[in-house]
């Protein structure tokens, strides 16, 4: 008996000495890598025009395409994710038949370091490929373990997809200098199976208990609804029922269907599961008298919610240029409509103190609360005037624009 108790403790001693030696190896004093993503309405332009020329739902179900991905646009795309839901900086490099994906995450102090700098090395096969090795900081891991711990997490940070579909879509992936190509089969079926990465169970449960409420709302009031009418009994309801729930995954819900509905777009383009939700009575919704802010307000809101402030910031300031050059002209009432918006889905989610208190605010909140002056502001610019006017988005004047409606939005009370 003694011996077993003995053998137990030498194993429990070994192990935790290889654990610390690894955390050793693993953390680092110096980060590998620096740097945020630069998101621009350039870059966001260029991946509209991307998915307008590879739209998969053009195709056949069981058509076969191949598309062309490179490097900047994937090195961006990870960056981005890395940023913004990591705090992390992340890079992307690929060579003919391989690519590796490199990432600082900034760690607590402590003696061992504060990064953890990370590397996975990936080689093409005949098919998809594999990892070859991952290095953590000095410590380097075999591709068949990572495989291993890969094949084992994944099903579990996100049970609702159905990851045998996705293999059996992906053809083949080949690295080439700079540039990636995938070749898929396209499946009728897999915008359901993508939902799930983005909405579990749980989520689609409160999507549809905002959208119940909603619908109540627009049967029981006639005519066109302002903005602050439909957010302050819905906001009150994501009070409720934060008391037993998490406030920034309510806020999300709610911000989520209020978007849908005032840019008159049913949910079930992104949660096909038409016996889960309510249809609402359609009526025009304004914000300032004007039906188009809401639709700005609520756009850059979702998007600061679900994806990040740069990119609410890039979609909106897009928007405007491509407005200038073929649509209605660049706005400054718009951009302060999209910053407002922005603010207010940042703050929704930002901590569950602040969706807390965004909650009890949107409760009792008028127009002049969450959208400020605007009636001052340029608008209806062509390009050329708007070049003219303000020198582009680079000219002094037009930063001097930004810096004056930042500082209104700023000023209104939920931002207090």
């Amino acid at each position: 008996m003694k011996l077993i108790v003995k053998l137990i403790a030498l194993t429990l001693l070994l192990f935790s000495l290889a654990l610390i030696g690894a955390l050793v190896l693993a953390v680092e004093d110096k980060p590998r890598l620096q740097g945020r993503a630069d998101l621009t309405a350039e870059r966001i332009a260029h991946g509209k025009q991307f998915f307008e020329q590879n739209d998969p739902r053009r195709l056949k179900a069981g058509s076969v395409k191949q598309i062309r991905l490179e490097q900047e646009d994937l090195d961006l795309a990870i960056n981005y994710f890395a940023n913004q839901y990591l705090g992390a900086v992340a890079g992307l490099s690929i060579d003919a038949g391989q690519a590796v994906i490199e990432g600082t995450l900034n760690l607590p102090q402590s003696p061992l370091g504060r990064f953890l700098n990370v590397k996975i090395a990936f080689k093409q096969t005949d098919k998809l490929p594999t990892i070859d090795h991952v290095m953590l900081g000095k410590l380097w891991v075999p591709g068949f373990i990572a495989e291993f711990l890969m094949e084992s997490i994944l099903p579990r940070i996100q049970p609702l997809v159905d990851w045998g579909v996705l293999d059996t879509m992906m053809r083949e992936v080949k690295f080439e200098q700079q540039y990636a190509l995938v070749t898929y089969q396209w499946q009728n079926n897999l915008p359901a199976q993508f939902s799930g990465i983005v909405f579990s169970v749980e989520d689609q449960e409160k999507i549809t208990i905002y959208q119940q409420r909603l619908s109540e709302l627009t049967i029981k009031n006639k005519g066109n609804l302002e903005l602050t009418r439909l957010m302050q009994p819905l906001f009150q309801l994501a009070q409720e029922r934060s008391q037993n729930s998490d406030a920034i995954a309510e806020n999300r819900a709610l911000i989520l269907v209020l978007t849908f509905y005032v840019n008159h777009k049913a949910l079930n383009k992104i949660l096909p599961q038409p016996q889960l939700l309510i249809k609402p009575k359609w009526r025009k919704v304004t914000l300032n008298g004007r039906d188009d802010f809401p639709k700005h307000y609520l756009v850059s809101a979702l998007l600061a919610a679900y994806a990040g402030t740069p990119l609410a910031n890039a979609v909106g300031l897009f928007k405007e240029m491509e407005d200038s050059k073929s649509g209605s002209g660049f706005s400054f009432n718009d951009i302060a409509a999209d910053h407002a918006g922005t603010r207010m889905g940042e703050l929704a989610i930002g901590s569950e103190l602040n969706a807390q208190k965004i909650q009890a605010l949107m409760m009792q909140a008028n127009e002049s609360d969450i959208m400020p002056k605007t009636s001052d502001l340029p608008e209806y610019m062509a390009e050329a005037e708007f070049k003219r006017r303000f020198g582009g988005t680079q000219g002094a004047p037009y930063q001097k624009m930004m810096r004056e409606i930042e500082r209104r939005v700023a000023a209104l009370p939920i931002n207090q």
